[in-house]
């Protein structure tokens, strides 16, 4: 379903077109829609419009914040002050944070109205979206097919139309896989741009707060409102300028699908009518062996001082219980071992930047596999499906860059697809921009015909 964006909200909202009470009565039915035809919902706040007044007095008096009125849903493993936030886990069924995260804090201090928690993976450990308490997350463009995950839920309601915005976590990759599988756009921010304060940990040096949306340009709307601050300066749209972009086409053993691959190398042609780029030939196949070792580690760490034992077997998916198993089997001289690599690993990514400006690859090796599926075919290659859908974004979890994804243009019929834009730590604001333009000119970027 098609919604509008946060910006033409925001265009409707001020000549008066409509209100932000009809827009969130709107959304919650939607939502209620969506639950029901995707399980993309853990709790809608059916209390939601309520808070419009005040929105629509603002727009009345000319003080209207910058997402003011627009509807947004948040991830369930973020905590929202009143409505249900059960972190994906029957263990936590009934809990009602006090307060909101500090990110949530932020939307609602913008304007922003929350009409629902998102489903999530089982605190947010993995990557269909799927639960064996609560049911699978399908995904909008094809329902015999996952979305993506962990952020599935938020994907799929914001490619569903439930709201223009929504707001997701990435500890390797689980707001930019979901994003690429459902055709929408997904940023996971330098790491420390956004707080984690209320957020439930998976992995806390990986975790990131991300955003998804339905454009590139309401990017810009969102991370001004959310206080990006030092890494926002001069976010604006951008310029067409002409930029060094290294292209790094297949990155792992993981082997891109044919029609991707094509899909992708289109694109990598239009680019070089405008800038300057370079074939990258560096892999980073160790990336998913030390994210591996370091999620289960940290993750162990994190709910066995949360939670006891007999709690995590009573009440934990079976998924999660048999993953915090091997954590237990990870040694310091695994953990250590696992830091050093990613610091070498850093080093490596930080030598590559000082060559380019952004990298460009594919967000996934091929489109959202089945539902129910535990591994994925590519071309000659079979794999497990987490290894599939990770390999091309968990390098920039480890070393904290900001990346996102775009809807890939695909041939008519063919399944949402993503491009990944990697750019160098602390210059969100470039990636945000350079996404702009390539959104706003259809991928067609002669910036050299353009500067004349």
């Amino acid at each position: 379903m098609i919604s509008p964006s946060i910006t033409e909200m925001r265009a409707q909202l001020e000549a008066g077109i409509t209100t932000s009470r009809q827009l969130v009565e709107a959304s919650l039915e939607k939502a209620k829609r969506c639950a029901t035809e995707l399980n993309a919902f853990a709790a809608i706040d059916e209390n939601a419009a309520t808070f419009a007044a005040e929105s629509d007095s603002r727009y009345a008096k000319g003080l209207a914040r910058d997402l003011e009125g627009i509807p947004i849903v948040v991830k369930d493993i973020i905590d929202t002050a009143g409505l249900e936030t059960r972190y994906g886990s029957a263990a936590h069924i009934g809990n009602v944070p006090r307060t909101d995260a500090r990110v949530v804090r932020r939307l609602r201090n913008a304007g922003a109205i929350i009409v629902g928690k998102t489903t999530t993976h089982e605190f947010a450990w993995g990557v269909t979206t799927s639960s064996e308490m609560f049911g699978d997350t399908l995904n909008p463009t094809d329902r015999s097919r996952i979305p993506g995950g962990s952020s599935g839920g938020s994907a799929a309601a914001v490619a569903y139309g439930v709201a223009p915005a929504a707001i997701g976590t990435d500890t390797g990759g689980s707001v930019r896989i979901p994003a690429a599988l459902c055709g929408v756009v997904g940023l996971k921010p330098t790491y420390g741009v956004l707080p984690t304060e209320g957020v439930f940990p998976l992995a806390p040096t990986l975790d990131h707060v991300g955003l998804i949306c339905r454009n590139a340009e309401d990017l810009i709307i969102l991370a001004r409102a959310l206080a990006m601050n030092d890494s926002l300066d001069d976010v604006s749209g951008g310029s067409r300028v002409r930029r060094t972009i290294g292209v790094l086409a297949m990155p792992s053993d993981v082997p891109v699908d044919a029609d991707i691959a094509n899909d992708f190398s289109t694109i990598t042609e239009r680019l070089r009518r405008g800038h300057h780029v370079v074939e990258i030939n560096t892999r980073l196949d160790e990336a998913y062996s030390i994210f591996a070792t370091l999620v289960l580690a940290e993750a162990g760490m994190v709910h066995f001082s949360r939670s006891s034992l007999e709690l995590i077997n009573d009440r934990y998916g079976m998924g999660t219980v048999a993953r915090l198993e091997r954590s237990r089997k990870i040694s310091i001289d695994d953990f250590a071992n696992a830091q050093e690599a990613r610091r070498k690993f850093t080093l490596k990514i930080a030598a590559l930047f000082e060559q380019i400006e952004f990298l460009v690859l594919p967000t996934c090796p091929c489109p959202a596999p089945l539902v129910g599926a535990d591994n994925v075919r590519i071309g000659s290659w079979v794999g497990d499906i987490r290894k599939a859908l990770m390999a091309y974004t968990v390098p920039f979890n480890l070393v904290g860059y900001p990346a996102m994804t775009l809807p890939m243009p695909r041939t008519k019929g063919a399944p949402p697809a993503g491009l990944q834009i990697v750019g160098r730590s602390g210059r969100d604001h470039d990636v945000i921009n350079f996404a702009v333009q390539l959104q706003k000119h259809g991928f067609e970027l002669d910036c050299s015909r353009a500067a004349r």
